[in-house]
């Protein structure tokens, strides 16, 4: 079964801003990784990353569209991980947790929102 085949919302081809707190190996810091939504759900994303990122890890993200107008700060999981178009250029499946720090009710509508539009 694919990704694909496992769908069982809408989602929308929608491209926004992806920032990901992820662990660095080498100091205790956290590292700010830069990312892209190829399309989006009230329960996860699909996004493009120059970094490989390991499945079942939880980041703190933070998603926000072009113009920077809306932002939205969300729990993720990492459920998947495969190589995508370029050398060093990832398709990664981010799943959204339920959690009281974060904008998940918001997120929710603005799927909601964005669904009504189209």
């Amino acid at each position: 079964m694919t990704t694909e085949d496992q769908r069982q919302e809408y989602r929308l081809e929608t491209q926004l801003i992806v920032f990901l707190e992820v662990g660095d190996e080498n100091t205790s810091e956290p590292v700010i990784v830069i990312s892209r939504s190829l399309d989006i759900s009230a329960n996860g994303l699909r996004i493009i990353t120059d970094r490989e990122l390991n499945p079942g890890s939880i980041l703190r993200s933070c998603i926000q569209n072009k113009d920077a107008t809306q932002q939205f700060t969300l729990i993720t999981e990492v459920k998947w991980l495969q190589p995508w178009q370029n050398p060093n250029e990832y398709l990664v499946g981010l799943a959204l947790f339920e959690s009281e720090d974060s904008n998940i009710v918001e997120w929710k509508e603005f799927i909601a929102s964005e669904c009504k539009l189209d």
